[in-house]
C-alpha cells in the first residue's frame, strides 16, 4: 500500500470506535485523514471519490465491527 493510502487506513484504524458510532454499516471515503463523506454502497462511494479526488489519494472502507483484514 502506498504511503498516502497507508495514512488514510491508519486514520480509520485509530478512529474506528468513533467511526462505528457514527457510520456503522456505511462506506466512508477517507481523504486527507478525515471522512469526506459516507454512502450506503461501495459503488456510490467510488463514484463520488473519483469525481472529487485524484486516484490514490482516497480510501474507501465499510465501517464494521468485524476485524479488518491485514493489508
Amino acid at each position: 500500500m502506498g504511503e498516502l493510502l497507508d495514512k488514510q487506513y491508519q486514520f480509520y484504524r485509530k478512529n474506528k470506535q468513533m467511526l462505528l458510532k457514527k457510520y456503522e454499516g456505511q462506506y466512508i471515503v477517507i481523504h486527507n485523514e478525515q471522512v469526506a463523506d459516507s454512502f450506503g454502497s461501495e459503488r456510490d462511494a467510488y463514484i463520488y471519490s473519483v469525481q472529487h479526488f485524484q486516484i490514490g489519494t482516497f480510501f474507501i472502507q465499510k465501517v464494521t465491527s468485524e476485524d479488518d483484514p491485514k493489508i
